[in-house]
């Protein structure tokens, strides 16, 4: 549980942190390239007014270091009102070829925009007496000031998502922590107390066996027995919870054994108890069936199923068992007709303490810690359980080693 909180802690804390830097991030690129695009058709157009010279300050200019060439290599094509050539003007050093020059008008025109990019130039298409012009200006330094960036920023965020990740793993042990003493504590009370009242219920229990054989059987007595019985039922379940929880000791002890004669002999006993319900058993099993873990929590984990299903099967419902492997993978299955639980809380039956008001009433006994304790023996061999049915008519555990 204190490892998966940390986990969602740390994605969150990382996610929230990285999507903050790469929104600014990407706020820094797209000014820089709005402002590029104002600069560039200030420049372009100022070319236009001049019929396509450059105007005596614009080579001055410079902040990238990469010449005047970088912003001031341009050509333009004058065109007459016939859509004829007039004139083709070139600037600097523009080492472009006059088929080239024409083919560029002619995109520029067709694009139906009359500023836009194409490639590494700059296109703005004006209005004049004689007809059109059509500027073309070298954008070179622009587009690799601008990529320069978006590398930059790129690089620096995939550092920063490293950097908040490792702070987002330190801090997740600050913010835990609480929870983690506060869980430990919860742990230790429960195994020490589940310790303690074992001791009052064995004494209850022989005293009520005492006064049985001075006053003879009654109600009272029974009663006495009967509740103590539930609360002895109920120390074991917690002593199991305790054990399973405690990760430094009580581990599982691993052996390989023959699952198929376990899952039988769990199973078997059950059968007069549903004879007697008015039931039906089927239980079916892959025979020879090896697996290494914990025997007696395995076995335990198929009584808490099976006794679950027949608690919780309708009038004359069928019990169903079954054992088979898939992909080296040893699964079992428990299935029961009956009211079964409704979608939105078969992920919470699994949780301590929990008892949907549908399913698990009163009238059927427990403390809602059986699944719970199914669980943590599942996932200590490394397994997992899930359900899932449909509501009014049956539901299944199925359990994977």
């Amino acid at each position: 549980m204190i490892n998966k909180l940390r986990a969602k802690l740390i994605v969150v804390i990382t996610l929230i942190l990285t999507i903050a830097v790469f929104f600014i991030m990407f706020a820094v690129n797209a000014l820089e390239r709005t402002t590029n695009r104002a600069e560039i058709e200030n420049r372009i157009k100022r070319i236009a007014d001049l019929d396509g010279f450059l105007p005596s300050d614009l080579g001055t200019i410079n902040p990238y270091g990469e010449g005047q060439s970088g912003f001031t290599d341009c050509f333009s094509v004058q065109i007459n009102h016939f859509y004829e050539l007039r004139r083709i003007v070139l600037t600097r050093n523009v080492d472009v070829e006059q088929q080239d020059i024409l083919n560029y008008a002619n995109e520029a025109l067709e694009s139906d925009m009359t500023f836009g990019e194409m490639g590494i130039y700059a296109y703005y298409i004006q209005q004049k007496p004689y007809g059109m012009i059509i500027v073309f200006m070298d954008i070179k330094s622009y587009q690799q000031a601008q990529n320069n960036l978006l590398r930059t920023t790129a690089l620096i965020g995939l550092l920063t998502v490293f950097v908040f990740f490792g702070m987002a793993v330190a801090l997740s042990f600050w913010l835990v922590k609480p929870v983690k003493d506060t869980l430990e504590k919860q742990k230790l009370f429960i195994s020490n107390a589940s310790h303690e009242l074992k001791t009052p219920l064995a004494v209850i229990r022989a005293n009520s066996d005492v006064l049985e054989t001075e006053t003879g059987d009654n109600k009272w007595l029974g009663y006495i027995r009967s509740e103590t019985e539930r609360m002895n039922e109920l120390v074991n379940e917690l002593l199991c919870l305790a054990r399973l929880d405690d990760k430094t000791g009580h581990k599982p002890i691993m052996a390989e054994f023959n699952l198929t004669d376990i899952f039988l002999q769990t199973i078997l006993p059950f059968e007069s108890r549903v004879f007697e319900m008015g039931k039906h058993l089927e239980t079916e099993a892959e025979p020879d069936l090896m697996y290494k873990g914990d025997a007696s929590l395995i076995k335990h984990i198929i009584t808490i199923l099976t006794d679950n299903a027949i608690k919780y099967s309708d009038e004359h419902g069928l019990i169903r068992a079954r054992l088979y492997s898939k992909s080296n993978k040893r699964i079992i299955e428990i299935y029961n007709t009956g009211e079964g639980v409704p979608k939105d809380k078969l992920n919470k039956i699994f949780e301590r303490f929990y008892r949907s008001d549908e399913s698990r009433n009163s009238k059927t006994g427990g403390y809602g810690l059986g699944l719970a304790i199914a669980k943590s023996s599942v996932e200590a061999h490394g397994g997992k359980i899930t359900a899932h049915g449909e509501y009014g008519k049956w539901i299944q555990f199925t359990v994977v080693l």
